[in-house]
């Protein structure tokens, strides 16, 4: 990526008048494009829509008024950056005026902190009835069709046992629902809304996967390590039915590093509808997630702001190797030109070579799940070095790879996995 520094416009549209650029990229001199004093867009831990603040001196506009009386609430605000490999204005943002805050002073100055269309499901509350047997994708397309929201979904896709389902819509989206399938599938999944459409994919499944090196004209400026035992689990343990005097059998109990790190357990109820299978398949991704102290770095680096939470980058933290890592936040800091990211690094694949690979016989594309797409992402690191990470979706990465694999041996290029694919492929392996 050949990097230069990123620039930013800012436009804001009220709900009942004109379209004002209250920062170009521009070195215009206009009464409204240079406005605005600090910018930033933040992705949170835990927090469902993308942030925007903006900070703008509160300036008479001939003509007009002042910002303070133009940007109500409810305004619309578009963010547009360009650079840091990218030519042309690309929108980062779209989003409401949340809140407005206005400070008066010897320099009056207006904050407005904007979100994008996620903060109505953090803060509308719904009920809903889905029947046993919905699929994931089609009880999500449901709640947010309701809503007049637009949704494109490329996650896991679990049957459903019946679900009375209410609260807000982030928790019903997010715990009742997708947190079902990421236990199942033991992937993660990431949320984001781009130009109002909602997007739910696997984490780390971003196409352009940004290199952040360290070094003399590296992008790194500096991280910062930490290390905890906070939320560590080492011991599940599954409860079943209480009985008349209020015991509660043990159906079973799970541990994993109980000798170095102690008892640290966690309690999770099987009710009568769940087979002890599928209650110790969530045991088991607890502990895969929990049964190590947890590690992440904080990081400052040259802005890229394309970026975004659940995006997998590569890091340099030492001399030599580039590491994959999870962004679990991110903040871009438009007026300096830097982001502030929390990242987890990604657990090493496995070698190929360390045992043999089976190739998948039956046809698979986009939409497949299981077993045989773990078969067939292994076979395509070890024949193409596709570095896909084995989770039984074949989501875009997969498609893409596929189709890599397809073009090098001269097949039809369609992404499908199909015979004449099977047969190349254990070719490829002998």
């Amino acid at each position: 990526m050949l990097y230069y520094r990123p620039m930013y416009s800012v436009v804001v549209i009220p709900p009942k008048g004109k379209k004002y650029v209250v920062k170009a990229m521009s070195s215009s001199r206009g009464e409204a494009t240079n406005l605005v004093t600090s910018l930033t867009l933040t992705e949170s831990k835990g927090q469902l829509a993308q942030r925007a603040t903006i900070k703008m001196f509160n300036r008479y506009i001939d003509g007009l008024g002042y910002p303070s009386n133009l940007f109500p609430v409810k305004s619309r605000v578009f963010i547009y950056a360009k650079g840091a490999g990218v030519d042309k204005g690309k929108e980062v943002f779209r989003g409401y005026v949340w809140e407005t805050n206005y400070t008066r002073s010897d320099s009056s100055e207006l904050t407005l902190t904007c979100y994008d269309n996620l903060i109505y499901f953090m803060n509308s509350e719904a009920l809903h009835y889905f029947s046993k047997g919905k699929k994931t994708k089609e009880i999500v397309s449901t709640i947010l069709k309701k809503r007049g929201v637009k949704v494109k979904y490329n996650y896991s896709n679990i049957t459903h046992p019946k679900l009375p389902l209410s609260g807000t819509l982030a928790d019903i989206l997010t715990s009742k629902v997708l947190d079902e399938a990421k236990k199942k599938m033991g992937t993660k999944y990431v949320i984001k809304s781009v130009k109002d459409v909602v997007h739910i994919d696997r984490e780390g499944s971003n196409q352009t996967i940004y290199r952040i090196p360290r070094g003399e004209n590296g992008l790194l400026i500096q991280y910062a390590r930490s290390v905890t035992m906070d939320g560590m689990v080492t011991n599940v343990v599954v409860t079943g039915k209480t009985d008349e005097n209020g015991k509660t059998k043990v159906e079973t109990r799970v541990p994993r590093n109980k000798k170095t790190y102690g008892t640290l357990t966690r309690v999770i109820h099987k009710d009568e509808d769940t087979k002890l299978s599928e209650i110790k398949k969530e045991a088991k991704y607890i502990l895969d997630e929990n049964a190590l102290p947890h590690k992440e770095y904080d990081i400052t680096a040259m802005d890229i702001p394309w970026v975004r939470k659940g995006d997998k980058v590569l890091v340099q933290f030492d001399e030599k190797t580039l590491h994959g890592c999870i962004v679990n936040e991110i903040t871009h800091n438009g007026d300096n030109n830097t982001m502030n990211m929390n990242v987890r690094r990604l657990k090493k694949l496995k070698k190929a070579s360390d045992k043999k690979l089976a190739c998948p016989s039956k046809t698979l594309r986009s939409g497949s799940q299981g077993s045989a797409v773990k078969d067939l992402q292994k076979c395509l690191n070890q024949v193409m070095s596709s570095g896909l990470s084995v989770d039984g979706i074949f989501g875009s990465n997969t498609y893409k790879a596929v189709k890599s694999f397809q073009k090098k041996y001269k097949l039809v290029v369609d992404g499908i996995f199909g015979p004449k694919s099977v047969a190349k492929m254990k070719s490829a392996l002998k």
